[in-house]
């Protein structure tokens, strides 16, 4: 499915029924509510779920289930949804693989960004910029080893089109370097592959980064955030080093079927925006290493956007393919 500016605000459309919502009826849920996880159990967005799961339950008066069903890069799980009835019981939390699938898969048997609704993107784990401590001091001198030619420079990902993998060829290409992608099968493998100088540098998730960069395993020289983290203050942004464009983290949100009425959407996005943002839960998940958004279904819609553009960019520039 091509990209273009047609399509893209094809998604927003699906949010403007909701500041209607208030003149309609009020909706609340009848039976249980099911979060589709689109990954095996155990992963990084089973936490997000199972943290705010209570105060939700509190806020929608319904027990909350997580259902998971891995497959086929989340097409799997994202077909599940479009076969659920569309009476808001249903919800799928994505990732940035649902922005990058739009110009990764084009023959998926849906339109990304016509079939679903966004509800509120939740949270997001920033990304470090981390190297292998023989390959240089800091992120000047590591810019500049990697941009002579033949330096022999390679960078890992968890896997072709991941997130890690495009915001490192994307900050490859705009530095200018002379740099290989080396992909792995998640985070364990290019870790410890990164530990022994296999590859020099990654992405890479921000609670993995703590303990090998405090045990002086490697070495973080850039945040790819908003702002410095108080986990490694010392450690400039990608904005305060020149690099603002640099689009690289990992985040979760919930997206509905687009034709869930607008009154469930608009009661689900509350429901989740304020069982979010209460200061226990707020407190719980920034301790596992999120950083809370809890941004509602229009800005959600907005960043979608955003990184389905920046993705289609980079995917096109790298010829990046998956089979």
């Amino acid at each position: 499915m091509p990209l273009s500016r047609r399509s893209l605000p094809s998604l927003a459309l699906a949010t403007g029924g909701l500041a209607k919502a208030q003149a309609q009826p009020a909706w609340a849920p009848s039976q249980t509510m099911r979060v589709i996880i689109p990954f095996t159990p155990g992963g990084t967005m089973d936490p997000v779920v199972n943290i705010v799961r209570l105060a939700l339950e509190q806020e929608l008066g319904q027990p909350v289930a997580l259902d998971h069903r891995p497959g086929g890069a989340t097409v799997v799980g994202t077909q599940e949804l479009l076969r659920a009835p569309a009476d808001g019981h249903s919800l799928i939390m994505i990732a940035n693989s649902f922005a990058a699938n739009v110009t990764l898969r084009p023959s998926m048997p849906y339109n990304p960004l016509r079939d679903f609704a966004p509800i509120m993107m939740a949270t997001v784990v920033p990304h470090v910029l981390a190297i292998n401590p023989s390959v240089a001091r800091d992120f000047a001198g590591f810019v500049e080893v990697a941009r002579r030619p033949g330096a022999g420079v390679s960078f890992g990902s968890y896997g072709i089109g991941t997130s890690n993998h495009l915001g490192g060829e994307q900050f490859a290409r705009l530095a200018g370097l002379n740099a290989t992608h080396v992909p792995y099968n998640g985070p364990a493998q290019a870790g410890t592959d990164l530990m022994g100088n296999r590859i020099q540098f990654m992405f890479a998730n921000l609670p993995d980064m703590i303990q090998p960069v405090q045990a002086g395993q490697l070495r973080a020289i850039a945040v790819s955030a908003a702002a410095r983290l108080p986990q490694m203050p010392d450690v400039p942004t990608m904005a305060e080093l020149g690099f603002p464009l640099v689009l690289s983290d990992s985040w979760f949100g919930l997206i509905a079927r687009a034709d869930v009425p607008a009154p469930a959407r608009a009661r689900l996005e509350a429901a989740w925006v304020a069982a979010l943002t209460r200061p226990e839960v707020k407190a719980r998940l920034e301790e596992t290493g999120f950083t809370i958004l809890a941004y509602g279904s229009e800005r959600f819609g907005t960043e979608i956007r955003r990184y389905t553009e920046t993705y289609a960019q980079v995917i096109r520039a790298a010829n990046i393919r998956v089979e």
